[in-house]
């Protein structure tokens, strides 16, 4: 318990030293996800699985909570993600394409999954291991620009930023996020927050996280 007490210390340390960037893929801001080019949600079909303690029988959860930011801890401004609160998707593959609060040039991706002292072994499994973003002009394109692959090691820290490859000639209004395997559980996989950078803004406006 003591070694794990430490570990918890040293992640929300970490979280804490991260560099506030303005998200693109914020609902609140503006930003969705097109259902119509998404991945359907998990359904629980036999009444026996669960996330994280929570029941996922009676309702299906939406893709939007990957825009939103969340609730802060206390006495913190860094919004916490909790156990379950988040979009799971049937197997270890899958995608949710967003529409940005803005056209951008993105420049970076940050992943959020379950931290601090909720973190634990259950919810590694159910994480994104391997993914790819693309980046699209129109709703209609299919394959779109690709910004690069990663690997997301949520076991080092539950909030990585991955900078993207600066192909783009222009500005970009979708972004495709393709989930390519996840941490080994066979029947979901549960993405909590993704959000979507750029330069700051030129006009010394607000930064929204």
């Amino acid at each position: 318990q003591a070694v794990q007490d430490i570990i918890n210390q040293v992640l929300e340390k970490l979280e804490e030293n991260q560099v506030p960037m303005r998200d693109y893929a914020l609902k609140s801001s503006g930003a969705a996800v097109i259902r119509s080019r998404t991945s359907p949600s998990f359904r629980n079909t036999k009444g026996k699985v669960f996330l994280y303690s929570l029941p996922v029988l009676d309702y299906v959860r939406s893709p939007d909570l990957l825009l939103e930011a969340g609730a802060p801890r206390k006495r913190k401004t860094k919004p916490e993600n909790h156990p379950g609160n988040c979009w799971p998707f049937p197997g270890s593959q899958g995608h949710v394409f967003i529409k940005l609060s803005v056209p951008i040039i993105p420049r970076a991706v940050t992943m959020d999954h379950v931290s601090g002292a909720t973190f634990r072994r259950e919810s590694i499994s159910r994480a994104p291991k391997d993914f790819a973003v693309y980046g699209m002009k129109e709703e209609h394109e299919e394959q779109g620009t690709f910004l690069g692959q990663f690997t997301f090691l949520v076991a080092l820290n539950p909030t990585q930023t991955f900078q993207l490859k600066e192909e783009l000639s222009g500005f970009v209004n979708y972004l495709r996020l393709q989930v390519l395997s996840n941490w080994g559980h066979p029947d979901c996989t549960c993405l909590y927050r993704f959000r979507v950078h750029s330069d700051p803004p030129k006009d010394g406006g607000k930064v929204s996280v």
